[in-house]
């Protein structure tokens, strides 16, 4: 062995692990290196020490962006047996357009109830079957 490799090997870190940012994986919040610090006992409640909630809640009654897209679907639905089907598609095409809009602006962890993916990959899966569905609705071989 080399001095090189030596000395390479005698001051190598672990890498630090990749967390999400509302995780505490250290008490002081730099890495230490020998990797995560195992817990030594300290009672949180007198330190004032507390790991935060993450930022958006997974329960059902804190979706709403989840609950109206799904009331827009029914909507849809309801207009096909009522009204006519390219008019349901046209309000299926809106609602897909308006929760493209709704995950490209609102910031932050996005509404919780339609994210799944980055923001510019849910923007455009909400997006672009909105004006494929639009374009249908109005294609030359559709009777209204």
């Amino acid at each position: 062995m080399s001095d090189v490799t030596a000395r390479g090997a005698a001051t190598h870190r672990p890498r630090a692990t990749i967390v999400p940012s509302w995780h505490h994986v250290h008490d002081d919040g730099q890495p230490s290196a020998d990797g995560p610090t195992p817990d030594r006992g300290r009672d949180e409640a007198s330190t004032g020490d507390t790991v935060p909630e993450p930022p958006a809640s997974l329960a059902p009654s804190r979706q709403p962006a989840m609950w109206l897209v799904l009331l827009g679907v029914g909507l849809a639905t309801a207009v096909a047996l009522l009204v006519d089907a390219r008019v349901a598609s046209l309000v299926l095409s809106g609602v897909l357009a308006v929760a493209g809009v709704c995950r490209a602006v609102i910031p932050g962890p996005g509404p919780v109830g339609i994210t799944v993916r980055s923001r510019g990959l849910d923007t455009f899966f909400f997006l672009a079957p909105a004006v494929v569905i639009a374009f249908l609705a109005f294609a030359p071989g559709v009777k209204p």
